[in-house]
């Protein structure tokens, strides 16, 4: 349905977006995920034909609008910055992009969008009436009014306290499933993105370095940047020897990849008191640890000292500072990655 090519962009000749390509099929919800400044919110705005002044091309449902401006792609926006019609009433706000219709067929519209966000009863009042969530309920309504095929929402919901984020979380793929919308949704936040999306696109410094399913990504990141996005940082270097791997934490008998990298430690190994190390087993010493709600995080430190990671588990389990560890390991769950971070 959507097929951008080839895009290169350069704000005041600084280049920010390099060879970017993404397919968008009927229905599907696709995450742009990445930290502040790769690029993400400005390959949506240049899907959106709010950026104009890019290489490469955009085809939605089998047509090139390169060239065409924002409001006639039939593609529906939401951004952080709901923008309401402080003038208009909600339902009004709704109708908006309903222009030229029957009046029977925009109030029928509009009705069921606030059903369908559960504002039923609020149609008549004004936005400084609403809360933040309320409001951007009516921002969603509103972008979802013309029955765009598409949907482009810029971190929508960033401004939000976390449960009710969460909850218009949950609410989010239920609405997209019930309009038959497709969704590109651009966040920096990785359990936000899975919550929404069933397939990943990993930006880093203007350049996609991964696209794919959230499980695919998850069980393979392929390098320690996108470990640590996907909120796994939990990672030590690793050399090869001829016998498996060595880390200044152990060592292990295992077969790696032909280059040096980063071994994932995954976070349910659990910690134990250190006696003897067994065979495959990693070693270190609590130096410090706070609480990361809901988990405590603690710094592991080499017993040479030489080299830390963190580590998170559940507070009640967690050994007190200076308490040295063992790190059990299964070795058919290790995963390696390129030491790229």
């Amino acid at each position: 349905m959507l097929t951008v090519t080839n895009i290169h962009h350069s704000y005041n000749q600084t280049p920010v977006l390099f060879d970017c390509n993404l397919t968008v099929a009927a229905g599907q919800r696709l995450a742009i995920i990445g930290p502040s400044g790769c690029g993400k919110s400005t390959l949506l705005r240049i899907i959106a034909g709010l950026e104009s002044d890019h290489t490469g091309a955009v085809w939605y449902e089998g047509v090139d609008i390169t060239k065409r401006p924002a409001h006639q792609r039939r593609i529906g926006l939401m951004f952080q910055d709901h923008a309401l019609f402080p003038h208009l009433s909600v339902a009004d706000n709704v109708a908006y992009g309903l222009y030229g219709q029957p009046k029977s067929a925009i109030a029928a519209r509009v009705a069921s969008l606030l059903q369908l966000v559960g504002l039923p009863d609020l149609a008549h009042r004004s936005p400084d009436q609403l809360s933040g969530g309320e409001r951007q309920r009516v921002a969603l309504a509103r972008s979802l009014a013309p029955s765009p095929r598409l949907l482009l929402l810029d971190e929508p919901f960033a401004s939000l306290d976390r449960s009710l984020r969460d909850r218009l979380l949950d609410e989010l793929p239920q609405w997209l499933a019930r309009e038959g919308v497709a969704t590109i949704y651009v966040t920096h936040d990785a359990s936000e993105a899975c919550q929404i999306a069933r397939d990943l696109l990993v930006m880093r410094a203007g350049r996609i370095v991964r696209h794919g399913a959230v499980a695919a990504l998850y069980n393979d990141p392929q390098s320690q940047f996108v470990a640590s996005l996907l909120g796994m940082p939990h990672s030590i270097a690793y050399t090869i020897t001829p016998h498996g791997i060595t880390t200044v934490f152990g060592d292990l008998p295992i077969t790696a990849p032909t280059t040096p990298g980063r071994l994932l430690i995954p976070a349910d190994v659990g910690l134990m008191h250190a006696g003897k190390v067994p065979t495959g087993h990693l070693s270190g010493a609590v130096t410090s640890s706070f609480l990361r709600a809901p988990w405590q995080r603690l710094r592991i430190t080499s017993l040479a000292g030489d080299a830390q990671f963190d580590y998170d588990m559940p507070q009640h389990l967690a050994p007190a500072n200076g308490t040295n560890v063992t790190i059990p390991v299964r070795l058919e769950r290790l995963t390696f990655v390129a030491n790229d971070g």
